[in-house]
């Protein structure tokens, strides 16, 4: 009876999935302008929408593609599509209390991934730190936004009457833009607030690990994204330190990741690298920050997703993600490190990946900023590109580990799992302009 009841429940949700994913369809033919076309009351899409929906839907196919092992398949893909609902529901809000509240739901079905399919033991720490970080900073958001519905009499994210904060004295004004950001800031996470992230992807399934790197960072600079337009004049007078702390936090994780023996603690401290420059951009209070900034969320996410991909497949062979394990792999299987070599080189940003382009945009929006701020941006991304080339060499050349009697060639669906992460990398840049739209 319980496993009839969990194939009635997966079958209806795949259906009721679909039926969704088509009414937002028809909705996205709708929506290539910058204004809110509404679907219901309080559902709607513009473009910003419209891409992160589009890029959920894909994610979320290839992390199913790459949970092919799971045991309890059934339960698993229960929790992957409850997430992406959530997920759909909370990109399409338009409202604000539906917004956070499904914000704040999206941290379960996650947790329910890593505690139910995580790698060890330490998958229960790594699930209570991912929950009690984003959880607990969340709380003041919830406050600040019944403070702002209750005085703007709206419940709307594009009806809002600013003037209600411009006479705010000096330590009012820091703590409403502290409530109001923190809550985002430590869900993409930046740099102090970022413990959460390296536990929660080690003992992360694939499937969730790609989904968690691919969606779930960029709730955070999406919130942040929609939250901006309603405190952009009460933020200005903190940019300067946000951009400078930002791009410090950036630069040591980026030293890090050369002492990294991990390959899964390698990307997933490059993520708190690059969303760095994503928070750099947005501060950087100009249309080609945010345009940066929109472009390498979508870059960060497809490359990253990719990577976790990359680091399971080595995984599955040598039953380590220890560089000092997976070693020589170009002697087993040239093939798998021309694939390693694409998809590490287009999150290094090599031409012409879209991941170019959103640094040229950020550089030059900084550039714009302050030119001071251009020698510390130059050294975070060339020391990116090394914990880049460190994993690629380190995993490829060298001599062979002594213990390995075997390896498996890679499988048909996983080269099309890595090429499916890297041609929307390579070849967005040519229609990369309707992005602008919304700018």
């Amino acid at each position: 009876m319980m496993i009839f009841f969990l194939n009635h429940t997966f079958m209806s949700f795949w259906k009721l999935s679909l039926i969704l994913i088509f009414k937002l369809g028809l909705m996205m033919f709708y929506s290539l302008n910058t204004f809110f076309n509404n679907m219901t009351f309080n559902l709607g899409c513009d473009i910003m929408s419209m891409f992160m929906i589009t890029l959920s839907i894909f994610i979320f196919s290839l992390s199913i593609l790459a949970s092919k092992h799971m045991l309890f398949k059934e339960m698993f893909f229960f929790f992957i599509m409850l997430l992406l609902k959530i997920l759909i529901i909370l990109f399409a809000s338009n409202h604000l209390f539906i917004f956070y509240v499904f914000f704040e739901f999206s941290l379960i079905p996650m947790m329910m991934l890593i505690l139910g399919w995580g790698m060890k033991v330490e998958r229960m720490q790594a699930s209570i730190y991912f929950l009690f970080y984003t959880m607990f900073s969340s709380l003041p958001l919830l406050y600040q936004l019944t403070f702002y519905m209750f005085f703007n009499y709206s419940n709307f994210m594009f009806f809002y009457n600013t003037s209600m904060f411009f006479n705010f004295s000096t330590v009012k004004d820091f703590f409403f833009i502290f409530f109001f950001t923190f809550a985002f800031l430590v869900k993409m996470p930046i740099f102090m607030f970022h413990l959460w992230l390296p536990k929660a992807h080690v003992e992360a399934p694939v499937g969730a690990s790609m989904i968690l790197a691919g969606i779930l960072l960029k709730l955070g600079s999406y919130g942040l994204m929609r939250i901006m337009i309603i405190i952009m004049e009460n933020l200005y007078k903190y940019s300067t330190f946000l951009i400078s702390f930002s791009l410090w936090g950036g630069f040591i994780i980026s030293i890090s990741c050369l002492n990294q023996l991990d390959m899964k603690m390698i990307v997933a401290f490059s993520s708190v690298s690059h969303m760095s420059l994503l928070i750099m951009g947005l501060y950087s209070m100009s249309k080609m920050g945010f345009y940066g900034s929109f472009l390498i969320m979508i870059a960060h996410g497809l490359s990253s997703s990719g990577l976790f991909f990359l680091v399971n497949v080595f995984y599955e062979r040598t039953n380590s993600r220890s560089l000092l394990f997976n070693k020589g792999i170009i002697n087993l299987s040239p093939n798998l490190s021309l694939v390693s070599f694409l998809i590490i080189s287009s999150s290094m940003a090599v031409p012409p990946t879209i991941n170019l382009m959103s640094e040229f945009l950020l550089s030059y929006s900084l550039m714009y900023y302050s030119f001071i701020f251009m020698v510390l941006l130059f050294f975070m991304l060339l020391i990116s590109v090394c914990y880049s080339m460190y994993m690629y060499s380190f995993s490829q050349h060298g001599k062979l580990f002594s213990g390995m009697y075997f390896f498996k060639n890679m499988y048909v669906i996983e080269y099309f799992n890595i090429c499916m992460h890297w041609v929307p990398l390579n070849f967005m840049i040519i229609k990369s302009d309707i992005l602008s739209l919304y700018f």
